[in-house]
């Protein structure tokens, strides 16, 4: 059951206490990321021989383009969407989270 109020309190729990904004790592970090190369990230993605699994919520508010995009190149994936889940899945809806992060396949490598 997704429980979206402890999505809120975990969210304080993290912003608690309060050091402020680091302008210049967030700058750092948009640089780095606006230089990356999408599509030999997904080439190495692509070659990725483990299992994975990505678990998101139906109400998160961020694009879904980027998940949508590694759903499509990872060659073992499953993929959950929690409704009533947004950006914090294990902490809106930890059961599901923790049901879907479990039944990871397993099967053998390709």
């Amino acid at each position: 059951m997704a429980r979206p109020d402890l999505a809120l309190k975990h969210a304080e729990r993290m912003a608690f206490p309060w050091r402020g904004v680091n302008f210049e790592c967030n700058t750092a970090i948009n640089a780095e990321t606006r230089a990356q190369d999408v599509l030999g990230l997904h080439t190495l993605c692509a070659g990725l021989d483990v299992p994975v699994a990505i678990v998101d919520g139906a109400d998160d508010l961020r694009p879904r383009t980027s998940v949508d995009s590694l759903e499509r190149v990872l060659p073992r994936v499953s993929r959950v969407t929690l409704a009533g889940a947004g950006h914090l899945p294990w902490a809106e809806d930890p059961d599901g989270f923790a049901a879907a992060a479990l039944d990871v396949p397993t099967a053998p490598p390709l």
